[in-house]
C-alpha cells in the first residue's frame, strides 16, 4: 500500500515513544526511515517488531555510555540499547574526533539489535568531508570456509568517500544474504534466493526458517568471503569487547566506526575532485551494447532521493498493519 512519508515517520515515532525517550525515538526513526526509503527494507520498519532482536523487544539497563576513551578513540557500551541508537551516538563521536585529530576510531558493544543500514552513517561522515569505514558484527550465522557451523555474523564492511555532487558509498555484507533479508522473507512467507544459505545439515535451502537454523554462505562462497567475514568479526567484535563467534556472550553485538580526514595526504577539495574524476571515468568506460556502468551505492541514494521527492512510499500491507497496531496501542 502507499503511505505518505510524513505519516510513516509519525507511525514509527509513535511506536518508539512507547518504550524510548523522545530524543532517542527521533534518532532511531531517521535510521529506520533511511533503510525503508532507500530500498534497503530489511533494515527498515521490519526491525521494529519482528524477531528476538527487534527494537521494541529490548530492555536496556542504562543509557549508552563512553566507557573507554583516548585522544583518538572511544568505546561506547550500549547496555542493551538498540544498535541504531548507539550507532547514532558513535557516528557523532567519530566525526568529532576525526575533525579534531585527523583520524578517529569508535567501537561499540553491548547491543542486541541491528545498527541499521550502514550507508546512513557513512553518508553523514562523508558529508563532513571525512573518509569513513564501518564494520558491523552480529551473532553467528556464517561458517568458516569448509564448515557448516555458524561462527561469524553477516558482518558488513562499508566505505564512505567524500565526492561531488554527493558521497560515494560502498556497503556490503560479507554473507550472501543479510539476516534482515531472511527475517523479512520469513515474515512475508517468501523463499530465499538460491545458493545463499544451508540448513543445519549443510544442504542448500531456500526456506528462511531452515536457513536461520543452519547458516548463511559467504557472499562469494569461497575462502575470500569467509576470510573477510573473519576479519570483520575480529575487528568489530573481539577488538571492541563485543561477542565474537559465541565466545563472549555477555558482550552483545559490536561495531567499529573509523573516520579520517583526506587532508592527511591532500586537500579536501583536491581529493573530492579526483574522486569525482574517477567516477566520471568509470561511467564513460566501455561496456557491452545496452549495458551501463553502475557506481556502488548510487541506486541506494537514488531510491532514497526519489522517495523523498515524491513524498510517499509503498510498504507491504502486513507490515503497515503491524506498525499501525503497535503505534496506536
Amino acid at each position: 500500500m502507499k503511505i505518505q512519508i510524513s505519516d510513516l515517520r509519525q507511525l514509527i515515532l509513535s511506536s518508539l515513544r512507547k518504550k524510548y525517550a523522545e530524543e532517542d525515538a527521533q534518532s532511531m526513526t531517521e535510521v529506520l526511515l533511511f533503510g525503508q526509503l532507500s530500498g534497503k527494507t530489511s533494515h527498515g520498519i521490519v526491525r521494529l517488531f519482528v524477531g528476538n532482536s527487534s527494537i521494541l523487544s529490548q530492555n536496556p539497563t542504562s543509557k549508552p555510555q563512553i566507557t573507554t576513551q583516548s585522544e583518538l578513540s572511544s568505546i561506547i557500551t550500549g547496555y542493551g540499547n538498540p544498535g541504531m541508537l548507539v550507532g547514532q551516538i558513535a557516528v557523532k563521536e567519530v566525526i568529532q574526533i576525526a575533525k579534531k585529530k585527523g583520524i578517529g576510531l569508535v567501537g561499540t558493544n553491548g547491543t542486541n539489535t541491528s545498527s541499521g543500514c550502514l550507508s546512513y552513517y557513512l553518508e553523514k561522515i562523508a558529508l563532513e568531508n571525512l573518509i569513513g569505514i564501518i564494520m558491523a558484527q552480529s551473532p553467528p550465522s556464517t561458517p568458516a570456509y569448509g564448515g557448516i557451523e555458524p561462527l561469524f555474523g553477516t558482518n558488513p564492511i562499508s566505505f564512505g568517500i567524500p565526492s561531488k555532487p554527493r558521497p560515494l558509498i560502498f556497503d556490503m555484507a560479507t554473507s550472501a544474504i543479510s539476516f534482515g533479508a531472511m527475517l523479512k522473507a520469513k515474515t512475508l512467507n517468501q523463499k530465499l534466493p538460491d545458493n545463499v544459505a544451508i540448513d543445519k545439515h549443510g544442504n542448500p535451502t531456500t526456506d528462511p526458517e531452515e536457513a536461520m537454523k543452519g547458516a548463511t554462505l559467504p557472499f562469494d562462497n569461497s575462502y575470500k568471503g569467509a576470510g573477510l567475514a573473519m576479519m570483520v568479526e575480529i575487528l568489530s567484535g573481539l577488538w571492541t569487547g563485543a561477542d565474537f563467534s559465541g565466545l563472549n556472550n555477555k558482550g552483545g553485538w559490536g561495531n567499529l566506526f573509523i573516520a579520517f580526514n583526506p587532508k592527511i595526504f591532500m586537500s579536501e577539495n583536491e581529493f573530492k575532485d579526483k574522486v569525482s574524476l574517477l567516477l566520471e571515468k568509470m561511467r564513460s568506460s566501455k561496456t557491452k551494447t545496452g549495458e551501463k556502468v553502475r557506481i556502488p551505492g548510487e541506486r541506494t541514494l537514488d531510491t532514497r532521493d526519489a522517495s523523498l521527492k515524491c513524498g510517499w512510499i509503498e510498504i507491504e500491507d502486513h507490515l503497515f498493519q503491524e506498525l499501525q497496531n503497535t503505534g496506536v496501542k
